[in-house]
């Protein structure tokens, strides 16, 4: 994920929480996890081939 689509993630978990919406600021974060971990697997694969 880049830097970028970081900053839209944080700024819509921050609307999400100041109005109180904590529910779908949860759901984003752990789809923010999810998407950050594939990043980091598809990564980590691709270095292991260039080897």
């Amino acid at each position: 994920m880049s830097t970028p689509e970081l900053c839209m993630l944080f700024d819509s978990i921050l609307a999400l929480l100041e109005t109180n919406n904590t529910d779908k600021a949860i759901e984003v974060i752990k789809n923010g996890i999810k998407r950050i971990d594939k990043g980091t697997t598809s990564s980590s694969d691709e270095k292991k081939n260039d080897d």
